[in-house]
């Protein structure tokens, strides 16, 4: 299993450099293929068309703004895959709504990466909740990328968080491939002592140690103890082993007992401290 097809989400993002120069790295790193996707409102006249008696109409006005702005996102994304050297890297402009677009053509690729929404950025609430969307609908595992830090592919420590859960485990053989690329995999199981059964849980979590034992590596589990919220112990874990990827499952609770995501998730998506892989 590797990343043959790697798929980012082009979109206003402060920090655009810095994460597309990290896809461009990821799609090296496994021999693949890198393509953008962007999403933004046609314009419904040609760019060179007669339209002088709309021109000063406001609706044209946002949607010609809306496309040069698309155009100029785009240009910086292939301009930092030509200076990559990328072999085979193109965009592919979606003019459907953002979230269906991301989701619609990461049905032809292997990993999504998307930036972490930033809550200084234009619009932060509306990106906040394509995001969300996003983590919700994916068909393909979701490499959120954060603001706040700088990052490499993989090759230090990883946390894997575990509850048993389908998600929890969908998640740890997603990340399969980056896992590989990592010194030291850290599968932590959150165990809340007033509350779980620290005992009953330590059977499924040495299992699934070994299962990811088997693919060559080097996994170590524990149960964390703790009174925090699970999104929050797991970070103080990785912040303790000075992890470079945290890979969960992106559901907290069943859809049906909360709509939007989950405890850990939405703590995760808020606070992360590294690159955080999603599948659900």
């Amino acid at each position: 299993m590797s990343y043959r097809t790697v798929l980012y989400a082009i979109d206003e993002d402060p920090l655009a450099e810095c994460h597309i120069d990290h896809a461009t790295r990821l799609a090296r790193a496994f021999e693949g293929r890198l393509f953008g996707v962007s999403c933004h409102r046609p314009s419904p006249w040609p760019r060179d068309g007669a339209v002088a008696f709309i021109q000063g109409d406001p609706l044209t006005i946002e949607l010609r703004e809306a496309e040069e702005a698309a155009d100029a996102r785009e240009a910086v994304f292939l301009q930092r895959c030509h200076l990559a050297g990328l072999a085979s890297a193109d965009a592919i402009r979606d003019d459907t709504e953002t979230v269906s677009a991301v989701c619609r053509q990461a049905r032809f690729a292997d990993l999504v990466v998307l930036p972490q929404p930033s809550p200084s950025g234009a619009n932060p609430g509306e990106r906040r909740r394509r995001v969300e969307a996003i983590l919700q609908q994916s068909p393909r595992p979701v490499l959120m990328l954060p603001h706040s830090a700088r990052f490499d592919v993989p090759g230090g420590p990883a946390l894997v968080a575990w509850d048993g859960s389908p998600g929890a485990a969908r998640a740890a053989a997603a990340a399969l491939p980056l896992l590989r690329r990592a010194r030291q995999i850290h599968l932590v199981q959150a165990c809340n002592p007033r509350t779980d059964d620290g005992v009953a849980a330590r059977p499924d979590l040495e299992r699934a140690a070994a299962w990811l034992s088997s693919h060559g590596l080097d996994v170590r589990p524990a149960l964390s103890a703790s009174e925090l919220p699970v999104g929050e112990a797991l970070l103080s874990e990785g912040a303790a082993f000075g992890v470079q990827l945290f890979v969960m499952g992106a559901w907290g609770h069943r859809r049906l007992v909360e709509r939007m995501l989950g405890g850990a998730t939405r703590t995760m998506l808020d606070r992360m401290i590294a690159p955080v892989l999603f599948a659900h």
